[in-house]
């Protein structure tokens, strides 16, 4: 009697698919905390990233998307050095003109928004020129007010800043007083809504927004899913409304 032993092996497209593979290929995917694209809630990562990563793996399998985490400051040189193969929600102005990257298309849109304490003194317009202002934001993210450039010495340089490790510093500080003028993300924002309704009572938001962000995927150019792939792939959840419902879902501190 003969055994025949077929021996399976990765085959990739002209699309970038991975064909015919009896396992699938791994696609570590980076996340940071920022609004609700990551979060932690109750010690356990949430947020945009590790739903569509778990949508992402029911749909195909072809590949497996892995959440790796990450810093706002360090996940270039982890796309650089090969630790992660892709950043969801990011924007091509944060920082990632100088990489050799790639650009998904656009999965969804947000806005960072200004806050401050509804008892700081009185303003006729207290969001009209924030430069005149403290500021307090989040250290490694890409602001608007600043022409998107992170650097912390050129911040301090330009603006009387305060630098801080994530929004819930921001929001802190500003409810604290620590600032006069707070950034952050909308779903940030609807999260604490969400969390502490009293929260309205002790800031005051911004008509206008610091920045509107296209949010996309940063694709190293030695990832092992295309860029074409991964945009078929996104489209399908698209189109079947999972990523609307999903930020809809998440935002929902802010309606009403």
């Amino acid at each position: 009697m003969t055994s025949l032993v077929l021996l399976a092996s990765i085959v990739i497209d002209s699309d970038g698919y991975a064909a015919n593979t009896a396992n699938p290929v791994r696609v570590n995917v980076g996340a940071y905390e920022y609004g609700v694209v990551y979060f932690f809630e109750d010690g356990k990562p949430r947020g945009m990233v590790p739903k569509l990563i778990k949508l992402l793996n029911d749909i195909q399998a072809d590949y497996h998307f892995h959440l790796v985490e990450t810093s706002s400051r360090r996940r270039f040189q982890d796309l650089e050095e090969g630790k992660i193969d892709l950043v969801m929600f990011e924007n091509p102005l944060w920082g990632w003109q100088d990489f050799d990257v790639n650009y998904s298309d656009k999965i969804i849109t947000t806005e960072d928004l200004y806050i401050r304490r509804h008892d700081a003194p009185p303003r006729r317009k207290p969001f009209e020129n924030i430069y005149l202002s403290s500021i307090i934001c989040v250290l490694g993210f890409h602001y608007g007010f600043a022409d998107f450039n992170a650097d912390p010495e050129h911040l301090a340089e330009l603006f009387d800043i305060h630098l801080a490790y994530n929004e819930t510093e921001v929001l802190n500080g500003v409810v604290r007083g620590d600032a006069e003028i707070g950034i952050i993300s909308t779903g940030f924002l609807a999260r604490k809504f969400v969390e502490d309704p009293s929260l309205r009572e002790k800031i005051e938001v911004g008509r206008d927004p610091d920045a509107i962000h296209d949010l996309v995927s940063v694709i190293s150019p030695q990832s092992p899913i295309s860029v074409t792939a991964l945009n078929r792939l996104m489209e399908q959840l698209i189109l079947e409304g999972d990523v609307h419902r999903i930020w809809q879902d998440l935002n929902q501190g802010l309606s009403g």
